[in-house]
């Protein structure tokens, strides 16, 4: 059998997703054949912990037609005042709806359990997993690749350090049903998935002496109360101006992230400690105020080896008593370089707007439903860095306000932009109208293209690079 499509998504994740949705709605003619490798859709998500939610607010997450959760705040709980958040499984269901909804347009096909592969000439095919039926793919336009920053997550990655075979060891996504057998917990990684697990014991009422948290460096975060949509964008919109107003004033990076840091835009658990990784990850003040009651934090590196009796360090070892270890050290989002997005044959899927995944792709998909050639797209659309350590967060902004900066001339991109559900921002316009949002907004706007300049000066770095 051979298939025949305009585009061959190869992911079905959020951004594979994401794509394929806003394509289809800006493409009447568009056919698409969506590939992944899983038998279920929404990549990562198939994968993830089962206490694991979205650290930022569903209202923006998802794909653009389709509606995540209820748009409602929060009134209980760690997330209390807030937008809501999904759940793993909220998640889970929502992709499957949103694979029935793309379905439905009787324009896209998914295949589910399957990979794509060279046929026998070097041509495009997919393979069928379960039955290993290879089938040639004919793409009359392009290949897109939504897997080039793939999320590497605990229940598929591979532990970076030995485990012996008697070692009290077990991954994240295992800790509900491993926690009962312990009487002591040792969690290993520092960022959002070890922030998580520690919740989980808290949660569960295991008393902070009993939480070792090895943290081979800290990581900085973002107060999730600044990144909220719809009827408290505000907030939102104040972070910004913040950031553009340190941004233009700051003298170099050193004081820029101390700014930041007194600003309340970057937040780290132990303000007393260095802290160098960065990815974007959101807390609630409730989170922070929990995860500080961990006293026991070992800073001696990266695990080198977890034994029965002793975890090696890079810097030292200690010994592991009765701890059950929890692996949290999963990489996330795979850092490969930025390479350019429309390319011939293909469209690499990535960042434009730094943290945003979901609008990025949708953005993408828009661009190339309503652009003709590859040099105008990727003029709209350069590849933004995705950021691991904090001192990158001054290139990535600059980044992403000099790109949105040059859509001024592109209406219909703006309106585009204005209107997608996947726009943290979207509902600005509709409260311009108070003092609060008006200052907000001339404050960004006065600041915004001095802090281009200048967070390209810190970074080292000009427009194109």
């Amino acid at each position: 059998m051979q298939l025949r499509t305009d585009h061959l998504v190869v992911g079905a994740g959020v951004s594979g997703l994401a794509f394929a949705d806003s394509l289809v709605q800006h493409d009447p003619q568009a056919e698409l054949v969506v590939v992944d490798r899983r038998t279920s859709p929404g990549g990562h998500w198939s994968d993830v912990y089962p206490f694991v939610r979205l650290h930022s607010p569903s209202a923006f997450y998802g794909v653009d037609s389709l509606r995540l959760g209820e748009d409602r705040i929060d009134t209980d709980g760690p997330n209390a005042g807030l937008y809501e958040r999904a759940t793993a499984a909220e998640l889970q269901a929502y992709f499957a709806e949103v694979v029935e909804r793309l379905t439905a347009t009787g324009r896209v096909r998914v295949l589910l359990g399957h990979e794509q592969v060279e046929d026998d000439a070097g041509g495009l095919a997919v393979r069928d997993l379960a039955t290993g039926q290879v089938h040639d793919v004919e793409v009359r336009r392009r290949l897109v690749d939504a897997r080039y920053l793939e999320v590497s997550v605990p229940a598929t990655h591979e532990p970076s350090f030995e485990v012996a075979d008697d070692a009290r060891f077990v991954p994240v996504h295992r800790l509900a049903e491993a926690a009962a057998s312990a009487s002591a917990y040792t969690v290993l990684g520092a960022g959002k998935t070890g922030v998580d697990a520690v919740l989980w014991l808290l949660e569960h009422d295991v008393d902070p002496e009993r939480i070792r948290w090895v943290r081979p460096r800290d990581a900085w975060f973002h107060d999730r109360t600044t990144f909220q949509p719809l009827d408290l964008v505000i907030d939102s919109l104040e972070g910004f101006a913040a950031d553009a107003e340190i941004g233009a004033r700051a003298p170099d990076a050193v004081s820029l992230l101390a700014s930041l840091e007194d600003a309340g835009r970057l937040i780290r658990i132990d303000p007393s400690a260095p802290a160098s990784m960065y990815r974007g990850a959101m807390l609630s003040a409730d989170e922070l105020e929990r995860v500080r009651r961990i006293t026991d934090v070992v800073r001696l590196g990266r695990v080198r080896r977890l034994e029965r009796d002793r975890l090696v360090l890079e810097q030292g070892e200690l010994p592991t008593g009765d701890a059950l270890h929890v692996d949290c050290t999963a990489r996330g989002l795979r850092d490969m370089p930025p390479v350019p997005i429309f390319a011939g044959s293909r469209i690499v899927l990535q960042q434009v707007r730094h943290k945003s995944p979901p609008y990025n792709a949708a953005l993408l998909g828009f661009v190339e439903a309503t652009r003709d050639d590859d040099e105008t797209k990727n003029g709209l659309c350069p590849p933004n860095h995705y950021t691991r350590d904090v001192h990158e967060w001054a290139r990535t902004v600059a980044r992403t306000w000099r790109t949105e900066g040059s859509w001024g001339s592109h209406p219909d991109l703006q309106a585009w932009s204005g209107g997608t559900r996947l726009n943290l921002v979207a509902a600005v316009p509709q409260h311009l109208e108070t003092e609060r949002a008006l200052a907000a907004f001339t404050r960004y706007a006065t600041h915004v293209g001095d802090a281009v300049e200048n967070l390209e000066r810190i970074a080292g770095a000009g427009p194109a690079s």
